[in-house]
């Protein structure tokens, strides 16, 4: 006999500036997309972007598309995608919206960053599938690798920083380039954009974005076998 799962957790806008998104795809759905594995202080989240009322997240919060996340002073949220295709964690003073089109069978996911700072953990994504971020100077789309994109909206300059992997992205001008895991795009708000070998800041700001991965342990009972998630760091200690 199986048990039920236990489940131990340890995890407003969008602007396109040029780039197309078609709005109807943007309408939330009867079915999360995402859901909130972790929370620590101050964490509130709304149904969508021109809702009136914040609401305080909790663990387990269900997210669906057009769902907006945001985190105040010393704050932090852990937002896994229902499919499995990517865990965000979400920085202090940051706030996005995250939504999902059904296509076929696969999800394809937008993350708009409106400010702050999102570490990312992307599975390899299909040929078919779109995990993309959205920022107002550039679009990035990620096909399966680590690392965090941040916007700066005083100076409305976008960071994206490679771990592990590659990114593509184009800017609000059209501009497109890659970044390479190492290095690190600087993206201005006039679409311009400069690639350098990620600096020790950058590598900072990702050890404390600290990626965190939802594992699967299964233990056998007399009743049975229990199935366990927790988050863990890159390091493997549990959260």
């Amino acid at each position: 006999m199986i048990k039920p799962k236990i489940i131990l957790f340890g995890i407003g806008f969008i602007l396109l500036l040029g780039l197309t998104f078609d709005k109807e795809k943007l309408n939330p759905s009867d079915t999360p997309i995402a859901i909130v594995k972790k929370v620590v202080k101050d964490v509130s989240y709304r149904k969508a972007s021109d809702a009136i009322d914040w609401e305080e997240a909790k663990i387990s919060t269900q997210l669906f598309a057009g769902g907006e996340v945001k985190t105040g002073s010393k704050s932090l949220a852990v937002v896994l995608f229902t499919d499995g295709s990517g865990l965000l964690r979400v920085r202090e003073n940051s706030i996005l919206n995250i939504y999902g089109e059904k296509k076929d069978k696969n999800l394809n996911k937008n993350t708009v960053i409106t400010k702050g700072l999102v570490g990312f953990d992307v599975n390899k994504q299909s040929e078919e599938e779109e995990f993309k971020f959205t920022t107002p100077t550039a679009v990035a789309s990620i096909r399966g690798t680590i690392g965090f994109v941040g916007h700066d909206n005083l100076d409305s300059v976008t960071t994206i920083f490679v771990r592990r992997g590659n990114v593509e992205f184009t800017t609000t001008n059209g501009n497109q380039g890659n970044v390479n895991g190492g290095y690190t795009a600087r993206i201005n708000p006039d679409g311009s954009f400069f690639l350098e070998t990620s600096t020790d800041n950058d590598n900072d700001l990702f050890r404390q974005t600290s990626r965190t991965q939802v594992k699967k342990l299964k233990m056998q009972t007399n009743d049975g076998t229990v199935e366990i998630e927790y988050l863990t760091t890159p390091e493997g200690n549990q959260e």
